[in-house]
């Protein structure tokens, strides 16, 4: 091999690629590309790739490879400039399956973490996992995005928050959701920080927020003799194999890991990824330079393949060891275990609109809201004193027709309801902002007060059918109590109910025989 198949091959194998080199090609994934020496110019004075003025490639040759900053990258032949990177290319050649990974910490962490949720996902679909998490530092910011992009992919999200914790030391902690009461306990530990704007949990108060999370604890941060005092709570510690660069912090990192090895504590295989290949180590040490804040330098804090992962975990023992496979084994099935215990996906479906509640009054008057609302937009006639009710009724009929396709009549009403509240109490409204005074039915129920007709305003700056999407009827569920009376709820409703002497809430169809329904 020259000296640029020596490098293509090197990087290749790094990327854990399934390539073959032969002559002055590259084979991958069915296609063959021509090596570019390092002499050849790539871009002519027009900013065309210049090869393909130079070179006329054989038919059995797609396009070109060659490197360009220390990474290799592709060029279909014939066609605009692209620079698309030789990564994630076909299957991974790898014998040790990876089927999950749960320590991304990407971009959504400012400053420390690196990548988009879309390339974490073209390397997991490389490696064949079928799992992804995310545990990023006192933010959830990326939580819709990440697990939108998951679904994409038909790839399982599980969804992870690292948070500081104050004890007797300050140490950090993973926590991982189960269910929907693991949720709402993630919101409360992520308001601590994000709202209440405290820079640490206390420890009291993470030990009665644990329903539905799997709690992980980081062998990198905490003493094994504060996890010990906590080992009644703690589901796994974290088996990772972070290498640091300092030699004092490696040691005690290292001496402090083997008391865990060594304890009755459970391993977990995660490992923290900061970034997606290894090299990319330097960058993040840049983020910190540029954000003026620093942590101990690693240089492997990478997204690992289990074979990545086994191998740097031997180096951890001494040669002829054989200790690690059992605990290799260990910490790989507890991940397991993890995965399939984290059911939660924020349900984006379900519209969380309240219902508007009728008074004993109203009720009496009226069977349902819709007769309700539609009564009062008849009395906003009269109590605007509008004697030309003609040029207002397809206007009033097609603003309704609208809000009843999004279905948000209930919204309406609570609106109308606050402004009537308001008024009695002399309390003081606005006329109406921004493009909500474009609805008639707003200025009929007195929520605004600018007749949009007089001034030619349009209901569509406000809503639309294409603003609104189709609200659909959803399925629901007829529950039977012991006293026999049956409680219906529609698709996607939260219940809080009490299970095992425990007080959770579930979404309706989670619903097990003995729930006792506490508030729905």
């Amino acid at each position: 091999m020259n000296k640029e198949q020596t490098k293509l091959n090197e990087y290749c194998t790094s990327r854990l690629l399934d390539f073959e080199i032969s002559g002055d090609a590259l084979l991958i994934d069915g296609k063959k590309y021509l090596i570019l020496n390092e002499d050849i110019n790539l871009i002519d004075d027009e900013g065309d790739f210049e090869p393909d003025s130079v070179f006329e490639l054989e038919d059995d040759k797609s396009g070109f490879v060659y490197e360009f900053g220390g990474r290799w990258y592709t060029q279909n032949k014939q066609e605009e400039l692209s620079m698309t990177e030789l990564v994630y290319v076909g299957r991974s050649k790898e014998k040790l399956p990876t089927n999950s990974f749960l320590g991304i910490r990407s971009g959504y962490e400012l400053m420390n973490g690196m990548g988009l949720y879309k390339d974490w996902i073209l390397k997991a679909k490389f490696l064949g996992a079928t799992a992804l998490g995310i545990c990023e530092r006192n933010t959830l910011g990326g939580v819709l995005a990440f697990q939108s992009e998951c679904k994409n992919s038909n790839i399982k999200p599980i969804i992870g928050l690292t948070v500081p914790i104050q004890g007797s030391e300050v140490y950090d902690v993973k926590v991982y959701v189960k269910n929907f009461q693991g949720w709402l306990n993630l919101l409360k530990l992520n308001s601590i920080i994000n709202v209440d704007q405290k820079p640490n949990i206390d420890e009291s108060i993470l030990k009665e927020s644990l329903d539905g999370l799997f709690l992980i604890v980081d062998p990198k941060i905490m003493s094994f003799e504060m996890a010990e005092q906590m080992s009644d709570i703690i589901d796994f510690y974290q088996l990772d194999t972070a290498n640091f660069l300092n030699q004092d912090k490696d040691e005690k990192y290292i001496n402090n890991l083997e008391k865990f090895m060594t304890s009755n504590l459970s391993p977990i295989s995660i490992t923290d990824a900061f970034y997606l290949e290894a090299e990319d180590y330097r960058t993040r040490e840049q983020l910190w330079t540029i954000n003026k804040a620093f942590d101990n330098k690693t240089d492997n804090q990478y997204f690992k393949s289990k074979s990545q992962y086994a191998k740097e975990l031997i180096s951890m023992f001494d040669v002829d060891s054989k200790s690690w496979i059992p605990l290799f084994k260990l910490a790989v099935a507890n991940e397991a275990t993890l995965v399939e215990g984290c059911n939660f996906e924020y349900d984006t479906d379900t519209r969380h609109l309240p219902r508007y509640i009728m008074s004993e009054e109203e009720s009496n008057n009226f069977n349902t809201n819709e007769e309700l609302f539609l009564d009062i937009l008849k009395q906003g006639f009269k109590n605007r004193n509008i004697d030309d009710v003609s040029k207002y009724v397809d206007r009033v009929k097609k603003e309704v027709a609208v809000l009843k396709m999004g279905d948000v009549i209930d919204y309406f009403l609570s609106l109308h309801d606050i402004i009537k509240y308001a008024k009695s109490k002399n309390m003081l409204t606005g006329i109406g902002r921004g493009s909500a005074g474009g609805s008639l039915v707003a200025f009929l129920m007195g929520i605004t007060q600018v007749d949009p007709m007089e001034f030619d305003l349009l209901f569509e700056r406000f809503l639309n059918e294409g603003r609104m999407g189709q609200f659909e009827d959803r399925p629901s569920f007829n529950v039977t109590q012991e006293d026999g009376s049956i409680i219906e709820f529609e698709e996607g409703s939260l219940v809080r109910i009490k299970r095992n002497n425990k007080e959770t809430v579930v979404f309706v169809n989670e619903l097990k025989e003995g729930d006792e329904i506490i508030q729905y």
